[in-house]
């Protein structure tokens, strides 16, 4: 069922206490069904006096439907938060067609007034087709606030109180992840600059090592010049051994061939 939303634009100036509403709510399902009754047996009696009656408890279902809906209110505004999202669009549907028996009561009233003025029965008829219309309303009305209640736990004790303690566990488990967090980034941060001399140990290391490579042929190019100059050396001084003998032996023989 959808309804246009409508809304009563009037605020009382009081604070209006908290789990009145079931108190209102009874009388706004009863008071109907009994100016029913006494409309039933109005058809026939015709009395001034049950006419009287039945306006008179049909003001005092104004007052009381006035009171449901702003306890209703008081109610449901206190439990909105707490509520998923399945249950905030059956109290949002409830509050709606609270609304609309405020204002329709106050019709049943008007049309009351109207039918004490005419006097026919076919306008006593119109009004108790229009009430009973009205009271089954009321009766969808009480059971979707027992579904609230029974079914969803509006505004009842043990499961607010539960709804609570599942906040407060969901706030203190967020906090706790955030400084967990807060940690870790704390811990990572001072790794980073420790982690850059590392990285250029290795470069240093080969630009160490690569200046050695020209040592160590400098030194296999000095052995190779020492080798080189011993090997000279030993050739000179062969050399030498061979003339010196050929030299002595030149002037023994020129003696013998005079």
């Amino acid at each position: 069922m959808t309804l246009p939303p409508i809304d009563i634009p009037l605020k009382l100036p009081f604070e209006v206490p908290l789990l009145v509403h079931p108190l209102f709510v009874h009388f706004a399902i009863a008071i109907p069904v009994i100016v029913f009754l006494i409309e039933l047996v109005n058809l026939k009696t015709k009395s001034r006096a049950a006419s009287v009656t039945s306006l008179s408890l049909l003001v005092l279902a104004m007052i009381v439907f006035a009171g449901a809906f702003f306890t209703g209110k008081a109610d449901g505004s206190n439990a909105f938060a707490l509520l998923g999202e399945e249950a905030k669009g059956e109290l949002g549907f409830h509050k709606l067609l609270g609304t609309y028996l405020v204002y329709g009561i106050g019709a049943l009233f008007l049309l009351k007034i109207l039918a004490m003025m005419i006097r026919q029965n076919w306008m006593r008829t119109i009004f108790l087709l229009i009430l009973l219309v009205f009271i089954g309303l009321t009766f969808k009305q009480g059971k979707d606030g027992g579904e609230l209640v029974y079914k969803y736990g509006v505004n009842v004790e043990a499961v607010t109180n539960l709804q609570n303690k599942i906040d407060d566990l969901k706030d203190q488990l967020k906090t706790a992840k955030e400084e967990c967090a807060a940690k870790k980034e704390s811990e990572s941060a001072p790794e980073e600059p420790a982690a850059e001399p590392k990285s250029e140990a290795p470069a240093n290391e080969s630009t160490e090592s690569a200046p050695k490579e020209p040592a160590q042929s400098s030194v296999s190019e000095e052995s190779v010049e020492e080798s080189g100059s011993e090997a000279t050396t030993e050739e000179s001084t062969e050399d030498n051994g061979t003339e010196i003998p050929a030299e002595s032996e030149a002037p023994a023989q020129t003696p013998a061939a005079d």
